[in-house]
């Protein structure tokens, strides 16, 4: 507690252990399940007001949780572009998955629950309502990942690579979440590994059946 005051205020320290106690508790069991009540009692708190004096409203602390937390992990993103960013030439969607990935990775550590957050909120329309009035200058390279990827998977109907991407953020989002429950992170060899198992998947060839899927839903 000592060190957390030499960094925040004591109004600002609060705020943040209520911050990281809802996110923790919305990793585990969703947004929907967790009540005010529980996540005052896992920050300290007994003021049955205190979030409404912070927050205002339950969604209100959700969307205060993806502001703590966007900052760096676009900050993580734009480094990697930089890095992986070669004049005339777009990123391949390996690239793309190591731009997507290695951000939320590097968010699993004692305290950070974002991984295991977004997993539980991915079906939500709350996900949306938040992220729909978050600052742009935080979620802006969340969004160009989106249009990178599709770019990258240009060459296949948009109906597969709807359904393809759609899968890839799901089972990226459930791996994280396992290796946040489990309090571990995985290391670069098996990252290796399962950016190959992501790539593959949105680049695995179309069957006949699934192109004749695609036209009859025209």
């Amino acid at each position: 507690m000592t060190a957390r005051r030499g960094r925040y205020s004591a109004g600002e320290e609060t705020r943040v252990l209520l911050i990281t106690a809802a996110e923790h508790l919305f990793a585990r069991r969703g947004y929907d399940a967790v009540t005010l009540a529980e996540i005052r009692s896992a920050a300290g708190q007994h003021n049955a007001s205190v979030i409404s004096y912070y927050f205002g409203s339950k969604e209100n602390l959700l969307r205060a949780i993806f502001d703590h937390r966007l900052p760096t992990v676009s900050a993580d993103r734009d480094a990697l572009v930089a890095r992986l960013t070669t004049p005339g030439r777009a990123l391949t969607s390996r690239e793309v998955l190591w731009v997507m990935v290695q951000p939320l990775v590097n968010t699993l550590r004692e305290g950070n629950h974002y991984a295991g957050l977004l997993d539980q909120l991915i079906e939500t329309d709350v996900l949306h309502r938040v992220f729909s009035s978050a600052n742009p200058d935080v979620t802006a390279s969340g969004f160009e990942v989106d249009r990178a990827l599709h770019a990258a998977l240009g060459e296949l109907p948009e109906g597969i690579r709807q359904q393809r991407i759609r899968m890839t953020y799901e089972s990226v989002l459930r791996t994280l979440a396992r290796y946040d429950r489990s309090g571990t992170a995985p290391d670069q060899a098996a990252m290796s590994t399962l950016i190959d198992a992501w790539d593959g998947l949105l680049n695995a060839p179309s069957s006949e059946e699934s192109g004749a899927m695609v036209r009859d839903t025209r």
